[in-house]
């Protein structure tokens, strides 16, 4: 069954109260590592349709580790690649098992952009961020390739707004 990430933008008051008025879905409110005034609400389901007025909305290509729930600090890296480029992309990723060794890892994901399929997004969970950077500045880090300006690579950083619910 097809999965779907939706994500949308918004002030903590707002986007609290879209939480509040669908309390049937599990709707995770993040703040922005770097902009902790910046948040987001994410939805992972197998639903299309999203209960945001303005998502953006990714199919989940693939995953890896424990995927049952969205948990832990999230890093999300965006790189566009063309036809060819993606196809070989998440072929490696799908049968590379390097990330899950990882100390502190709990789970990755491919994502892409539903409205434009040269736009992908890898999604990492982690225990703690530190157990990110300590993997993301190892020599064998998979992503090393893609950092060129022709990828347009970036990435962002977020936490559980409350962390209080967050069950590692």
């Amino acid at each position: 069954m097809t999965e779907y990430l939706h994500v949308t933008f918004g002030s903590k008051d707002v986007l609290q109260n879209v939480r509040n008025n669908n309390l049937e879905r599990e709707l995770l409110l993040m703040s922005d590592e770097s902009d902790r005034q910046k948040y987001e609400l994410l939805e992972k389901t197998t639903d299309k349709k999203s209960v945001f007025a303005m998502p953006v909305t990714y199919e989940i290509l693939a995953s890896h580790g424990k995927t049952d729930e969205l948990r832990g600090w999230m890093n999300f890296t965006f790189i566009r690649l063309n036809d060819l480029e993606r196809d070989n992309f998440i072929r490696r990723y799908k049968v590379s098992k390097q990330d899950i060794e990882t100390p502190g890892f709990i789970s990755s994901y491919i994502l892409q952009k539903t409205a434009n399929a040269h736009e992908l997004v890898i999604l990492s969970t982690w225990r703690l961020k530190e157990n990110w950077s300590d993997w993301q500045e190892s020599t064998d880090f998979p992503l090393h390739r893609y950092e060129h300006a022709q990828y347009n690579l970036y990435r962002k950083q977020l936490s559980f707004a409350a962390l209080a619910k967050q069950k590692l």
